[in-house]
């Protein structure tokens, strides 16, 4: 008795599902499937920079991305009339300083690359790929931010900006005419030395 109920109560239960509307269900799961997924595919995929450049020895195409995206927004020489950030060569004057760095310092480096281009994640963006727009208030964001962002995103705008001023072209821009050992005469000590008597 109890399963001939069992049997009609599945049987009113399930007639309305037939063969057709159980495909046209399926087929509107993976349509929406296929959706949610080509946005996170289009959020993460690749932006312009999609292979270093041939002159680039040191730094990974993460960081490249990262710096370079940070050359674009935060230096503008050109609205002052100075020479731009690719007429000085600021990405290879960045992969030659990281070049020169011990291992665990370019361990850091790598790992701040790696933190500012993801951190954006949760929108479904990263840094490298925003507008300038929004990587310039994303950047501002974090200069207002917590410590550890403060100090993150200063030290790679120092990189950026050091790159880019201790460049000899810029010298006639600052009103600087060389080092005063040259300007002057006078000769060149090098580093003196401590005192033993302290």
């Amino acid at each position: 008795m109890q399963d001939r109920e069992l049997e009609s109560v599945l049987a009113q239960q399930l007639a309305p599902l037939t063969r057709r509307g159980f495909l046209r269900a399926g087929c509107s799961v993976a349509a929406a499937t296929a959706a949610g997924l080509w946005t996170v595919r289009d959020a993460w995929a690749d932006d312009d920079v999609r292979a270093l450049p041939s002159e680039i020895q040191y730094l990974t195409l993460l960081e490249y991305r990262v710096l370079n995206k940070m050359r674009q927004v935060f230096i503008a020489p050109e609205l002052l009339g100075m020479p731009s950030t690719v007429e000085i060569p600021v990405m290879q004057n960045i992969d030659n300083m990281v070049g020169h760095l011990s291992k665990s310092v370019r361990a850091n480096v790598n790992l701040a690359g790696k933190i500012f281009e993801y951190s954006p994640g949760y929108r479904f963006s990263r840094f490298s790929s925003m507008s300038n727009d929004s990587a310039q208030a994303y950047m501002e964001k974090w200069q207002r931010g917590y410590f550890f962002q403060r100090g993150l995103i200063t030290s790679l705008k120092s990189v950026v900006a050091l790159a880019y001023w201790r460049d000899a072209r810029i010298d006639p821009f600052l009103d600087y005419d060389g080092p005063v050992s040259v300007r002057w005469g006078v000769r060149k000590l090098g580093n003196a030395p401590l005192p033993n008597d302290i």
